[in-house]
């Protein structure tokens, strides 16, 4: 990870350390005003809220976690490796660094700081993306918000027309002995006998089940790797959870024995709720949020876990703030095995039926911009590679989402190299001086 940490000559007033972590400290680099301004947002005084309007869990402390954790992701999946070859790194290697080529020029744009008119947040355009909903916490809340959304949607239709919904919640026994990979296949073969049994047939004719939308999760804990689904059935009856449980938990059972569960199941490893009971979920911190049965389905692996258990974002969570090989062993695992798998399973033409199109897909969503949003900044590529160096993406946009380009004027020249006279005739800082 060279050059990935360090500061400017003189010192920093934005300190990297070789993990990624960003401790902010402005006071040798604004006013006292500025100062105390921007410190009202890295500050953990506010405790984290769901934004009512697109589902979104907004950590109001700190707006530059999101790209602590990339930069930890990254180390976690060794892509600074120098024994791993480019084309078998992962994505997230150029994820917010890399620069687009433009299409008809085949050179690198600018990088523009644009900002969103419905969120009022800024964000970066003209830059690679991932789009890993899996692992990358920068590109996973964009490809969220857009997925709940479009849950939502479908369960708001469905039900206008008359139709019930109900969250199951699917698991299997697990040790801690077990490998993630092999419990992985073994889960998900099971998920695939489930339904294609006689008599899911018949409950689903029974129960009226005309589709459904099957997200996995996975957690670590005491007990090792716990994977397990949650999946929304579209129903033409309204029948008490008990009901479907009783019908159904037996086919689950059967499953995951021909699936290779040696070990009877517990009537819990399948639960059934009403949907619109599904209304607590209780963080770390002890917050209380209203989580909804599409926040369930799309943010499993991103929310936090319990006391218990560990969810993939834990882990980078822990990282950032304490040495355990462990979590980057179990985090790289874990990528492994969900690498190139869809986060969301629609019933066949179901997602089409419920809101008239399929979508975009996470590569689109991530790479997406507002069409009408405005540009703050032009950033040239000379000063993007300096950011780039030293893990500043989620500095620079609070500074300029905040203070225009004047305020990353500041933030830039305490990471310009010793003896830098200023910018060259023409460039977007000459106008101010040093």
């Amino acid at each position: 990870m060279s050059g990935e940490g360090r500061g400017g000559a003189g010192g920093s007033a934005f300190p990297v350390t070789p993990t990624g972590k960003v401790g902010l400290s402005v006071s040798t680099c604004f006013s006292p005003q500025m100062t105390a301004a921007l410190d009202t947002h890295t500050k953990s005084a506010s405790a984290p809220v769901l934004h009512d309007s697109d589902g979104v869990v907004v950590e109001q402390f700190d707006r530059t976690l999101k790209w602590q954790l990339q930069a930890v992701a990254r180390v976690a999946l060794g892509v600074f490796d120098p024994n791993t070859a480019y084309k078998d790194a992962h994505r997230i290697k150029v994820c917010c660094r890399h620069v687009r080529r433009d299409m008809e020029t085949g050179k690198s744009d600018q990088v523009r700081v644009m900002k969103s008119g419905k969120g009022k947040r800024a964000y970066f355009a003209g830059v690679m993306s991932c789009g890993s909903v899996w692992v990358c916490p920068v590109c996973a809340p964009k490809i969220q918000a857009v997925r709940a959304l479009e849950v939502r949607t479908a369960i708001d239709n469905w039900t206008a027309q008359g139709g019930s919904v109900v969250l199951v919640t699917q698991t299997i026994p697990h040790g801690r002995r077990d490998h993630l990979e092999p419990l992985l296949e073994r889960f998900t073969t099971a998920l695939r006998k489930f339904k294609g049994q006689r008599g899911y047939e018949y409950a689903r004719k029974q129960f009226g089940i005309a589709g459904s939308i099957r997200a996995l999760e996975v957690t670590h804990g005491a007990n090792g790797w716990h994977p397990h689904a949650h999946t929304i059935l579209f129903l033409q009856t309204s029948p008490p959870p008990l009901h479907l449980h009783m019908a159904l938990f037996p086919l689950w059972e059967s499953a995951a024995l021909r699936a290779g569960f040696e070990q009877a199941l517990s009537p819990a490893a399948f639960d059934v709720q009403d949907a619109s009971e599904v209304k607590k979920y209780l963080t770390k911190m002890g917050m209380e949020y209203q989580w909804s049965a599409e926040h369930e389905l799309v943010k499993a692996h991103s929310k936090r876990g319990s006391s218990h258990s560990m969810t993939p974002f834990d882990m980078l969570r822990g990282m950032l703030d304490e040495s355990r090989p462990e979590l980057r062993a179990w985090f790289a695992e874990y990528a492994a095995c969900f690498e190139g798998k869809r986060q969301l399973v629609w019933s066949n033409g179901f997602k089409k039926e419920l809101l008239g199109t399929d979508g975009l897909t996470d590569e689109q969503i991530a790479e997406s911009i507002g069409e009408m949003d405005d540009v703050l900044a032009h950033i040239p590529l000379d000063d993007w590679k300096l950011i780039r160096r030293h893990n500043l993406q989620g500095q620079v946009l609070i500074v300029v989402a905040d203070y225009g380009s004047s305020g990353l004027r500041h933030l830039l020249t305490e990471y310009r190299p010793a003896g830098w006279n200023g910018p060259p005739s023409g460039h977007w800082l000459s106008s101010f001086s040093r």
